[in-house]
């Protein structure tokens, strides 16, 4: 939803009308993309696992449930509500998110000489 009168994207997490991901391995609202699709954010219901090469930067915040994530060959670290962590592109993500796991994620890609 965007006010008309400040033009600031926004919605409420918890009661905002979500969209089926393309995929139908869950549920998403887009809350902004930039015209480039350099940057995005929005709110994310994705129950599962899913391994991921990180293709851009993503800040993850828990909204509600948890999820166990093992970055590379690090130890797995648990997220739950509340808490936040900043994901770094080109990184072997695990994610293995409970049937309740609600988050926001901002994606950030930006150009290889940077």
């Amino acid at each position: 939803m965007t006010d008309p009168d400040t033009s600031v994207p926004r919605f409420n997490v918890h009661t905002a009308d979500f969209d089926e991901l393309p995929d139908g391995s869950g549920w998403m609202k887009l809350l902004f993309e930039s015209p480039d699709g350099a940057r995005k954010a929005g709110s994310f219901k994705e129950p599962g696992v899913f391994h991921e090469v990180m293709p851009y930067d993503e800040v993850l915040f828990a909204i509600a449930g948890s999820t166990t994530l093992t970055v590379d060959d690090a130890p797995p670290f648990e997220l739950s509500a509340g808490d936040v962590c900043y994901l770094r592109k080109g990184q072997r993500v695990t994610f293995d998110n409970a049937e309740d796991f609600h988050d926001l994620s901002i994606f950030m890609r930006y150009d290889e000489q940077e």
